[in-house]
């Protein structure tokens, strides 16, 4: 399924996604945020969605997804749109799974995901919930630890996705690693 399609052609739905997910779908594929030149990215890529922090999800130039945070983190978090949206709808706030110690084997991961999500499904609208993942094609209770292993995978492909800051001395700082530190 096209989800990005799928959003833009509903608005309705684009904004109940970005309410529940804090993810506010760009009307085109545009430049990245570089800062006024100073950050460089390791892949080409645009930017497609941004977070209320002014964070922003890229799609890199062989299909993956980056994400560049407004606190200077990068990294890829998914092998292509399908994954992305997977992620986003079933472990709602994905950042909130970046614990590496949890991803030992499929039972802790899972244990760990449910945890995480019923935490996080605390302060969401599940008939909202309910409704985009319905929209979208994307189960809401299937088992967490494929998707997180997915993303897990992701962000550890090389060629790793960074970003390079220019600082006014000159100097050079790399950003942080996005997941599993």
């Amino acid at each position: 399924m096209d989800h990005l399609k799928v959003l833009r052609e509903n608005p309705d739905l684009a904004k109940e996604f970005d309410v529940l997910f804090d993810f506010s779908l760009l009307d085109e594929l545009t430049e990245r945020d570089e800062a006024e030149g100073r950050c460089t990215f390791t892949l080409p890529g645009m930017a497609f969605a941004r977070d209320g922090s002014g964070g922003e999800y890229h799609l890199l130039e062989d299909g993956s997804i980056g994400y560049y945070s407004s606190e200077g983190e990068a990294g890829r978090l998914a092998e292509g749109m399908e994954d992305l949206f997977s992620l986003i709808v079933s472990c709602i706030c994905w950042q909130d799974y970046c614990d590496a110690k949890q991803y030992a084997d499929a039972k802790t991961l899972e244990e760990y995901g449910q945890r995480q999500r019923n935490i996080n499904l605390e302060d969401i609208d599940m008939d909202s919930w309910r409704r985009v993942a319905d929209a979208l094609g994307i189960p809401t209770d299937g088992p967490l630890a494929p998707v997180l292993e997915r993303f897990r995978k992701a962000t550890q492909r090389q060629p790793l996705y960074r970003c390079v800051f220019h600082e006014d001395d000159g100097s050079l700082t790399e950003s942080y690693d996005l997941m599993f530190e």
